[in-house]
């Protein structure tokens, strides 16, 4: 079993998660084309500053969060795991609470926001209650397909806690080599059942844990390093973002795109070994740290249903602009004072909407 962890990696990780939910939430907040994003997306109006400005932050400079939860979820689930039926009935219990339990409760509540919603006259209407209301007859699907498809990521999660013994013998065995054959699954999108981002990403946290790799990477004081993938990250953000706007070719903009989400995760993780010395004393980060699991799992579909609500007619690029900015914003907020209340009043609901964590 591996040696646990150092306080400065733990409290690296917590405050790099603060950053990146916020910046999940931004991705959300794409509000061009149909509003969801893949590595292929191209610009629907090719030069336009406002579609280009969304598009180099969502799909540029943020696009490293959700692929660091992956790594993150698997380097914390290897790192006490011990390949024994014992070890890994242990792991599979304490991942039932925190995983399953609040999938299915935030899958219950979304839709039932949604069947609520589709009876009100002002909502009933909006693009996406009428997409999502299924009623009461087939409210069984919400629990497969929840209004908050965010919540894909704790499936993926749970479908790779059960996967841990083969993953874990891969890894080992290979020395990490599997990681090949999974980034090329990833690179060409080859999606079956598991998704291939989660799978490359689940497995490259695994393998630090595993290999032990991970003390290698506690904390790096190289400046040089840092700035050169700061560039490139900002760089290829960039190159992503003209890409998408000049060209329709989805071979060219999916592989800029990987290899933007590679350098984003290299630069984000190196370049916070000069930002958490200053940030490691301040509570507001701790406090955010407390209630992130609030904004990932209520952040949709408020974020949908307030873009409906507050946008207007002909959809100016002034008005997708501002939303851009102030909704996310708003959202985040919003989140966190409800599981701020919720942790103060109803501590019991609060934990079990979160699985136990933070609380």
């Amino acid at each position: 079993m591996s040696k646990p962890i150092s306080k400065y990696l733990s409290r690296k990780i917590k405050f790099v998660s603060v950053f990146s939910m916020f910046a999940i939430v931004f991705v959300h907040s794409y509000n061009y084309g149909n509003g969801k994003l893949t590595s292929e997306t191209y610009l629907t109006k090719g030069f336009n500053a406002a579609e280009m400005f969304e598009y180099f932050f969502s799909n540029g400079l943020f696009a490293f969060a959700i692929p660091m939860f992956f790594i993150f979820s698997g380097f914390l689930l290897f790192i006490k795991y011990e390949n024994t039926v014992k070890g890994y009935l242990n792991r599979m219990q304490h991942r039932i609470f925190p995983l399953l339990v609040p999938y299915v409760l935030w899958a219950f509540l979304s839709g039932l926001t949604i069947t609520i919603l589709s009876d009100f006259d002002n909502f009933k209407n909006l693009s996406f209650i009428k997409e999502n209301a299924l009623g009461f007859n087939k409210f069984y699907m919400y629990f497969i397909n929840p209004p908050a498809y965010q919540l894909w990521f704790l499936r993926q999660v749970m479908l790779l806690t059960v996967l841990a013994p083969l993953i874990y013998l891969l890894v080992k065995y290979t020395k990490a080599l599997i990681l090949i054959p999974f980034g090329v699954i990833w690179f060409l999108n080859l999606d079956y059942i598991v998704d291939s981002r989660a799978l490359f990403f689940f497995a490259v946290g695994a393998s630090f844990a595993i290999l032990g790799k991970w003390r290698n990477f506690t904390k790096k004081d190289n400046r040089l390093l840092a700035a050169i993938f700061a560039l490139l990250w900002i760089g290829l953000s960039l190159a992503h973002m003209y890409a998408a706007a000049l060209s329709k070719n989805t071979i060219l903009i999916n592989a800029i795109h990987k290899l933007t989400v590679l350098a984003g995760i290299a630069g984000m993780w190196l370049v916070f070994d000069h930002i958490v010395k200053y940030i490691v004393t301040k509570k507001g980060l701790l406090l955010a740290s407390a209630h992130l699991f609030f904004v990932y799992a209520l952040h949709e579909p408020l974020l949908k249903i307030g873009y409906q609500l507050a946008i207007i007619p002909d959809k100016t690029d002034g008005s997708h602009f501002i939303l851009y900015i102030c909704l996310p914003i708003s959202v985040i907020a919003v989140c966190m004072m409800i599981s701020m209340v919720m942790r103060k009043v109803l501590r019991p609901v609060h934990n079990l909407l979160t699985g136990g964590r933070n609380s």
